[in-house]
């Protein structure tokens, strides 16, 4: 029999595994009921992940399906920094086998960039993103101690492609590294081609492995788009600019080529041009699209618009005779010069041979109010809004500013600012029949209908043909000489102007200039030409009707528009 003691000790022992008992019981209903939401949590904490899922860009296309801009998949590299001795080591391999930045000295600042994150502490840190293929098979190659905390892994993106390079690059425009517009069509229908992103949650096993994984949102791509660019004719305009921009040795220039009857933009070159998949290193100045943004004097190309007024306003008669002063003209305190006095000139020899003094004296014959009036209705002052960013208004100031000379100015292309694009604009007017028809350069996007291009009767068709009529001579007699092509009536004028200065301030020389159209009597195709600063020559016609013609040579083959040469110079066998 059992002692008192030994009862004593007995009894204290299943007290305490009682107690023991029911405090573990306690604990268990604790963990399992009242703490299990708080428990499953962080169970789903530690094996599950929430992961972005990045939508796929739209494509972009040229009219005929070309490619021009594409996403394609990707890898990013990002360091887990848990140990910093580790992911020092960790990047110490890496940091050999690709290069983070083309340039040598961005590839050392960003080498210095992470080396301070990993020492600071940061936890994740990108290594690089959007990595080629040879990268990713290089950085798969390093051998990462498998018993480290810190680890090099890899998120799936998409990476932007331009198959072209440079060709059509500022109507592209480029994206960001998260693929975000950032200019041209790329930022001007971002909201259309960028689409919207989902999440995935990813189950994984306690050795970090992916075992499951559902779609909590599903990505939406974006829609594709298509130009009305052809992307043929889009390289052939860009070589042929680049070359006259060389061999002038100017500072840039532009070149446009339109639809006639439907206002499609079939190619518009600036240049210098860029790569748009290295747009984030590009200088401003030279993403600048130049065929939309350069703001310049219209010189005497103007007076295609000044005589398509004062013909269609009744103001003057292709024959009547004007004073030209033998090539000085006071008016005011100003004074008007012509490069080729005259003393007398019919309403035709003055578009014909440029004569600035008669295209003043015909803006007087047509008078402020009207000759205001039919610049507003060509379109001057207004963007075309065609999804280029840093498309420019130009400048038309109020009638109630003008000043007694500005009427005169005005005549031959002065006191008023245009773009290259406002300009084809305005001789498409005369190309397309009398009719206002607004360029534009998205041709369609996937599952939208654009609405139909704004056509509007700006002057009559009688003013059109005596007009057309006129600009052929200039080809064929005065100063477009050098714009033509044997066998194809073409008709168009030429424009030499200074460089703009504003207080005092800007570079000095010249801008010249060529718009015209062909054939003559049933356009197909609208062109103006735009080259900055010129160094030497400097002439509209010595300049820019050339590369007009250069273009036209190309483009009269792919229309299937064979000149129509002189019988006399054919050889008979």
């Amino acid at each position: 029999m059992m002692g008192g003691d030994e009862r004593k000790r007995v009894f204290a022992l299943f007290v305490f595994f009682s107690l023991w008992i029911v405090g573990v019981m306690a604990a268990l209903v604790k963990t399992q009921v009242f703490d299990y939401k708080e428990h499953i949590a962080n169970i789903k904490k530690q094996s599950n992940r929430i992961k972005p899922l990045f939508p796929k860009r739209g494509t972009i296309y040229d009219r005929q399906g070309e490619i021009l801009a594409i996403s394609v998949e990707a890898k990013s590299a990002f360091l887990d920094n848990l140990d910093r001795k580790e992911s020092g080591e960790i990047f110490r391999l890496i940091q050999g086998t690709i290069a983070l930045h083309p340039d040598k000295t961005r590839d050392d600042l960003k080498k210095k960039e992470i080396k301070e994150k990993i020492a600071s502490g940061t936890r994740f840190i990108w290594i690089k993103r959007k990595l080629t293929d040879k990268e990713y098979e290089e950085i798969c190659k390093v051998k990462i101690d498998k018993q480290f905390k810190s680890g090099l892994h890899f998120v799936d993106e998409y990476k932007r492609l331009y198959p072209h390079q440079s060709t059509a690059a500022h109507i592209l425009g480029g994206v960001g590294i998260d693929e975000q517009g950032l200019a041209g069509i790329e930022y001007g229908l971002d909201s259309v081609l960028k689409g919207k992103g989902g999440r995935v949650e990813v189950l994984i096993d306690a050795r970090n492995r992916k075992f499951e994984q559902q779609y909590l949102e599903k990505p939406v791509f974006g829609r594709d788009v298509y130009l009305t660019i052809d992307l043929g004719i889009q390289f052939c305009v860009e070589r042929e600019l680049e070359s006259t921009v060389q061999k002038f040795k100017a500072a840039g220039g532009a070149a446009i080529v339109l639809d006639s009857k439907t206002g499609e933009i079939i190619a518009m070159a600036s240049y210098p041009d860029y790569q748009p998949d290295c747009f984030v290193d590009v200088l401003p100045a030279v993403r600048k699209n130049r065929a939309v943004s350069f703001l310049y004097h219209p010189g005497s190309t103007f007076k295609v618009v000044l005589g398509a007024l004062a013909l269609d306003f009744g103001a003057c008669t292709p024959q009547q005779v004007f004073n030209c002063y033998n090539g000085v003209y006071h008016i005011m305190d100003q004074t008007i010069t012509d490069e080729h006095p005259a003393d007398r000139l019919t309403f035709e020899d003055i578009l014909i041979y440029s004569s600035n003094i008669g295209a003043a004296r015909i803006g007087a014959r047509l008078g402020s109010r009207k000759l205001y009036e039919g610049i507003k209705k060509f379109g001057f002052g207004d963007k075309a809004d065609i999804y280029l960013t840093g498309e420019e208004s130009g400048i038309v100031r109020p009638l109630e500013d003008w000043s007694g000379v500005s009427a005169a100015f005005l005549s031959y292309g002065y006191e008023i600012l245009v773009t290259p694009l406002q300009m084809a604009r305005a001789f498409n007017i005369i190309a397309s029949g009398g009719f206002l028809v607004e360029p534009f350069v998205v041709k369609g996007i996937f599952g939208i209908h654009p609405s139909e291009t704004r056509k509007e009767r700006i002057i009559s068709l009688s003013t059109r043909q005596y007009l057309t009529n006129i600009m052929i001579r200039v080809v064929e007699l005065g100063t477009g000489k050098k714009a033509g092509i044997e066998g194809v009536e073409i008709a168009g004028k030429t424009g030499t102007t200074k460089k703009i200065k504003i207080a005092g301030r800007g570079e000095s020389g010249y801008v010249s200039s060529f718009g015209g159209f062909f054939p003559a009597h049933d356009p197909k195709l609208t062109m103006f030409m735009v080259i900055d600063g010129p160094a030497d020559e400097f002439y509209g016609g010595d300049v820019a009707a050339p590369l007009f013609k250069s273009i036209a040579d190309h483009l009269l083959v792919r229309l299937g528009i064979f000149p129509e040469l002189d019988k006399n110079n054919e050889i008979h066998l």
